[in-house]
């Protein structure tokens, strides 16, 4: 079997492997093979059951999930290429599509950021093509949510796009290769990926292990600079459809022990702290916030809570701008007082005030 759709599971990004108590399960909720299974807490991928589809890459909120064979720099030149001629089309496999169009191993690969990120360069008709009795059609519901939350958005923003998902003519019964395809996948497991495929993923494998640990992942970074654009077009200043794909936490101040872990997980960076004369003050870049539950899993004292929160445009803005600056020079880090909170909410960071008196433990006085 032909192994080159197949995704690589960066263990170093995945929350799983980051902190054992972490409860996330969005790809394993999404794969429709059960090829990703948490066992003992741990995250563990059956590459035999696996149709590379990509449905696990476009919900993993700290990238983890990467296709080789199709990677997010690939995907990104396409859409720039053909969404300022105004239309475009993703097709899957043997959907039967025609002419100019963007193949992708499954529609479910395509998350919101990719559809929002084509209208912001132009597009103003999107087609998503898939095959009857493909994986797609299975998972149309999945599919047609993201359709609808663009819509919303751009209805909002009155921004004039049609976006439809429609089924094509396979020249081949999907049904039946996809049965073949397993069968094939038990009776040959071993690695079948192209050179090419081999090439990128000893390319990811060197990139994995230089990036930093704390990083904002490239779909939040495209999904802030895809909705600055859109903003920008529109004239409005803000968006309440696109403030719904954001969630940040709520911290309980009579509940808080001040122990500052809460921020030292962070893999975003999105919390920051800063401790002094025994006060622990958080920092919060709400652009940054993935919503992947990591602080609410790690607090032994149930202070804090992930829940939707209303993300300003200056913020998407700042986080944006801010996002490859060393930890220890964003802006706001260092300074505390009045002064310092105008400086934090240019840089996107809102104070969390409700702890600034907070007593911390001796070891958050320091910092991280």
């Amino acid at each position: 079997m032909n192994d080159d759709a197949k995704p690589l599971l960066a263990a170093r990004r995945c929350l799983r492997t980051r902190h054992i108590s972490s409860t996330c399960t969005a790809c394993v909720d999404m794969c429709p093979e059960e090829a990703l299974v948490v066992k003992e807490r741990r995250l563990l991928f059956a590459a035999s059951k696996c149709t590379g589809c990509g449905a696990c890459t476009s919900v993993c909120p700290e990238d983890a999930l990467i296709a080789p064979a199709f990677t997010s720099e690939a995907l990104e030149n396409a859409v720039r290429r053909e969404a300022p001629q105004g239309s475009i089309l993703f097709a899957a496999p043997h959907a039967g599509a025609a002419g100019r169009k963007i193949l992708l191993p499954s529609l479910l690969h395509l998350s919101l950021d990719w559809l929002l990120l084509a209208i912001a360069l132009g597009a103003k008709e999107i087609r998503l093509l898939y095959a009857q009795g493909s994986v797609d059609e299975e998972n149309l519901s999945v599919i047609t949510s993201r359709i609808g939350i663009v819509r919303k958005i751009c209805d909002e923003l009155h921004l004039p796009v049609e976006l439809e998902a429609v089924r094509g003519a396979p020249k081949v019964d999907a049904g039946r290769r996809r049965f073949f395809s397993k069968l094939s996948a038990a009776l040959e497991p071993q690695d079948t990926s192209s050179p090419q495929t081999q090439e990128m993923r000893s390319r990811i494998a060197k990139t994995l292990l230089e990036e930093a640990f704390v990083r904002i992942p490239e779909g939040r970074l495209r999904l802030i600079h895809a909705l600055k654009r859109l903003l920008e077009k529109s004239g409005k200043p803000d968006s309440r459809e696109a403030a719904k794909l954001f969630s940040a936490p709520r911290i309980d101040a009579a509940k808080c022990s001040g122990c500052a872990l809460c921020p030292a997980v962070c893999p975003t960076g999105a919390l920051q702290s800063q401790g002094e004369g025994g006060t622990l003050r958080l920092l919060l870049n709400a652009g940054a916030c993935t919503g992947c539950r990591l602080c609410a899993d790690i607090c032994f004292m149930n202070a804090v809570t992930a829940s939707r929160r209303s993300v300003a445009r200056r913020s998407l803005i700042d986080a944006s701008e801010n996002a490859f600056l060393p930890k220890e020079r964003r802006p706001g880090v260092r300074h505390l007082g009045r002064q310092a909170r105008r400086h934090d909410q240019r840089a996107g960071l809102s104070d969390m005030s409700a702890l600034q008196t907070r007593p911390a433990a001796r070891a958050s006085a320091k910092r991280l």
